[in-house]
């Protein structure tokens, strides 16, 4: 092996990635080794790269929010109390 490959991540990010991967019995450079390695194999991204789309609830919530059907918190407190009950 002859070429390095540097990212910036967040150190949180990366502890992350750490243990998750230890878990499974590998270290990060195995990890991302295997990922080029994919997307090389599979000529683009080895997994389906998308946004986060709300659940049925909060697309609820939301258009509950938006017709006017729910009640407007004074406060953040206030919310999370309703909330809770």
């Amino acid at each position: 092996m002859n070429a390095t490959v540097k990212a910036k991540i967040s150190a949180e990010l990366k502890l992350q990635a750490e243990n998750t991967l230890r878990e499974v019995g590998l270290d990060m450079t195995s990890a991302i080794r295997i990922f080029l390695t994919q997307v090389v194999n599979t000529g683009g991204i080895p997994f389906e790269v998308r946004v986060a789309q709300p659940n049925r609830a909060t697309l609820a919530a939301i258009s509950d929010s938006y017709s006017g059907k729910t009640e407007r918190a004074n406060s953040v407190d206030a919310l999370f109390a309703d909330a809770a009950n």
